[in-house]
């Protein structure tokens, strides 16, 4: 490999890290095309194809690294994070077990093997594997972070919070630990606050979408709460304005607290959604508005069922397992 190809991995590595996934993709292909034996470069990019939402082109990158260097153990960690991309969980485990042998004082294929752990299912596995992460690198924010989405898989909400501050006080810009306070928040169905989090970690990593949906799926849940209270607000303020024209003022008047406290706690829950999100209740109400589940026929199971966020997990609502983690496996790898 020359100097120069040297300097455009270094070009292409510098471009994933901003975000400019396509951008890398293209420059690496034509490095890969002068120096196929290149490890760092396939293992770039994949890392590439990963950003870029294509896990199947990312485990084929990364295969090919592992072939040029079977004693590297970063091929091996994008190896287990596309399958677990692919949603191959328990495939993903063997890729991360042998990255960790070839690295068992990394931190990095500590976290690997618990993603991976996580993903398949093996929650104490996946545990003790954070626990061995934290143990090596009690430092790095990512170690704090999958941690913390392991003991939310397991539905330990105290722990998973305390992992994810943790990983703030050491980087406080660190996107991904916001968005994990966001998904707890939703755990404890407190949408506002997680819509919160949410647009902080969009604010904080712009070009990451996941955290722009998972705030569309906050507000959605907020929606939903939002709905009913609105449409029996209106039939109250229909049925008083009935009762007043046709000569009942005194029931108009039972009425009237009823209808007053249920606007009021429309407006305080709107006011504690952030004001950069509240222009699309609207949108939100009215969708949920319009939906038989809201108007009293067939209930919308999608919404209604008890999943939880991964296997193993106690009962969460329904929002909470749905928003994604920032990637799901750390951008490191």
């Amino acid at each position: 490999m020359t100097a120069s190809d040297t300097t455009e991995l270094s070009r292409a590595g510098l471009m994933i890290e901003l975000g400019r996934f396509a951008d890398a993709t293209r420059l690496l292909a034509a490095v890969l095309a002068a120096a196929p034996d290149s490890c760092r470069g396939w293992c770039l990019l994949s890392r590439a194809h990963l950003g870029n939402g294509q896990p199947a082109e990312a485990l084929t990158a990364a295969s090919r690294a592992s072939a040029l260097d079977p004693a590297n153990d970063w091929p091996f960690r994008l190896i287990s994070t596309a399958l677990i991309s692919l949603g191959r969980g328990a495939d993903a485990v063997p890729a991360a077990l042998e990255a960790r042998r070839l690295a068992p004082h990394s931190w990095r294929s500590h976290v690997c093997l618990a993603q991976a752990a996580a993903a398949g299912g093996q929650l104490e596995f996946a545990t003790e594997a954070a626990q061995a992460g934290l143990a090596v690198a009690p430092d790095q924010a990512d170690v704090h972070v999958t941690a913390g989405r392991v003991a939310l898989s397991r539905g330990d909400v105290a722990e998973a919070r305390l992992r994810q501050e943790a990983a703030l006080a050491i980087e406080p810009t660190h996107s991904g630990a916001i968005n994990e306070l966001g998904r707890i928040s939703l755990q404890l169905r407190d949408p506002a606050t997680a819509a919160e989090h949410f647009l902080r970690a969009a604010r904080t990593s712009p070009g990451n979408g996941i955290f722009g949906r998972n705030s569309e799926l906050a507000l959605g849940y907020l929606a939903i709460r939002l709905a009913r209270p609105i449409l029996l607000a209106a039939a109250l303020c229909a049925a008083i304005m009935t009762l007043l024209a046709t000569g009942y003022p005194a029931a108009a008047a039972a009425l009237a607290p009823a209808e007053v406290a249920m606007l009021v706690w429309v407006a305080i829950r709107i006011r504690a959604v952030p004001s950069q999100s509240r222009r699309h209740l609207p949108r939100l109400v009215r969708a949920r508005l319009s939906r038989p589940a809201v108007r009293g026929h067939k209930k919308n199971k999608s919404v209604n069922a008890g999943t939880s966020i991964n296997a193993g997990t106690s009962s969460a609502s329904p929002a909470a397992a749905r928003p994604l983690g920032s990637d799901g496996p750390s951008s490191q790898f």
